[in-house]
């Protein structure tokens, strides 16, 4: 009777698949009458991608052509009926720099990457697809729903190995369906790139828990600098790892000394980490946005910066601006606030705010469930190391982030790791402490 239902539910998973991918092509044979075709086929591209995906990881067939359906739909209805929110502004500044960039042969497009501003990594890597194709806006949005759908897909395999398949799910249900997270995988903008690299970083931080390779640091790196690539501020969860490197090889160099000799693993570590972490607060002068450790702790470029940053009707009260060191230290927490559950009620003037008002209420509700099982989140090594790294960035942001527009897409790249770290409580949102019992998967 049992393999009888588990055949019948297998069935049925099939046929719902079968009429989603139905769905979307029927969507994208309609969607084909525009003229640009070099899009339409970017997103049949896309489409193969993700029927790939689902081959390969059948348990997530449903999300992600669900994922895809949505994100059709929403590229649909912005390219159509509507105007989508953050569709303007940056998303065109990033769109008109690439088709500016891409003017020339192809050899030229790659040396402007030496030339042009950090900020426009996103502007030069469009510009090279345009370049070789033409310019096309779903061709733009295409690359980032690519990101956005394999970050599902990166986010489920971490959660894997933290938690156990069936709380993965879960992961990828909330991912496929998050609003916010929906929005930004159909824009032209950076935050689909940073979900996936900054998630790369945190495969790697996985891995290197459990077998402490250098494969797995490599990885860890490479995340952390591709996501500093495209936003800057990505570039200090990597610092802030490097010196948990160092605390931890201190730590297992310390524990070792009692049985007369030193781990060497932890030896290169420490020293390898020492050396890189001394450049970086030295030397390195050339990282996007920050330009330097130096420049990031210079209070008073940071206080100019904070005060330039809280613009338009969006912007913070004007008591939350810090005119001294002083004020900085007090007031940081009052701004973090801000950043991480703003707009609030009062603070409603458009429609649209009313998605920044439940965006910031669902963080609030991550927060809640994070405090009462912090214990749990705080038992696994490679949860500890998540929460610290989310530490440092939440610091950076929550001073910086002046408006709560630019808060809701800045705190949009800390999504998957804000609920990868509560995910098992958050079906029933429990507000019990409990633990949960972990069955890793590779």
């Amino acid at each position: 009777m049992k393999k009888f239902f588990t055949k019948n539910q297998n069935i049925f998973k099939i046929k719902i698949n079968n009429l989603l991918l139905l769905l979307i092509i029927t969507l994208l044979i309609f969607f084909s009458t525009q003229k640009d075709l070099l899009g339409i086929a970017s997103l049949f591209a896309i489409l193969f991608v993700t029927i790939f995906f689902t081959k390969k990881f059948q348990s997530l067939s449903s999300i992600l052509y669900v994922a895809f359906l949505l994100r059709l739909i929403t590229i649909i209805l912005g390219d159509t009926v509507i105007t989508l929110p953050d569709s303007w502004g940056d998303a065109e500044v990033f769109e008109d720099k690439a088709w500016e960039l891409s003017q020339g042969n192809l050899s030229d497009v790659l040396k402007n990457y030496q030339n042009i501003e950090k900020s426009f990594f996103i502007s030069w890597i469009l510009a090279i697809f345009y370049n070789l194709f033409d310019r096309s806006i779903l061709l733009g949005q295409s690359i980032s729903l690519f990101f956005g759908i394999s970050t599902i897909l990166l986010a489920f395999k971490i959660s894997c190995r933290i938690w156990d398949e069936k709380v993965s799910i879960k992961l990828g249900w909330l991912l496929a369906l998050y609003p916010t997270f929906i929005l930004y995988s159909c824009l032209i903008l950076r935050e689909s790139y940073v979900w996936f690299f900054l998630l790369i970083a945190l495969y790697g931080i996985v891995c290197w828990v459990n077998d402490k390779s250098y494969k797995s640091l490599i990885i860890t790196f490479f995340g952390f600098y591709l996501a500093t690539l495209f936003h800057g501020g990505m570039f200090i969860g990597g610092l802030f790892f490097l010196i948990i490197i160092i605390f931890t090889s201190i730590k297992d160099i310390i524990n070792n000394i009692g049985k007369l000799r030193i781990p060497k693993k932890s030896s290169i570590f420490f020293f390898t980490s020492l050396l890189l972490l001394t450049y970086i607060l030295i030397f390195a002068d050339n990282i996007p946005k920050i330009k330097s450790v130096t420049q990031l702790i210079n209070i008073d470029r940071l206080l100019i910066e904070i005060s330039n940053r809280n613009i338009n009707n969006a912007g913070y009260p004007e008591w939350t601006i810090p005119k001294t060191l002083l004020e900085l230290i007090y007031k940081a927490p009052i701004r973090i606030f801000y950043f991480l559950f703003s707009p609030f009620p009062w603070d409603l003037s458009k429609i649209t705010h009313l998605i920044g008002l439940l965006d910031g209420t669902f963080f609030c509700l991550l927060f809640i469930l994070i405090i009462k099982n912090f214990n749990s989140i705080w038992d696994d090594k490679a949860l500890r190391f998540i929460f610290l790294i989310f530490l440092s960035y939440l610091l950076i942001f929550g001073i910086s982030t002046g408006n709560f527009g630019t808060g809701i897409r800045h705190r949009s790249k800390f999504i998957p790791i804000l609920i990868l770290m509560v995910l098992p409580w958050i079906p029933k949102f429990t507000l019990k402490k409990n633990k949960y019992s972990r069955i890793k998967i590779n």
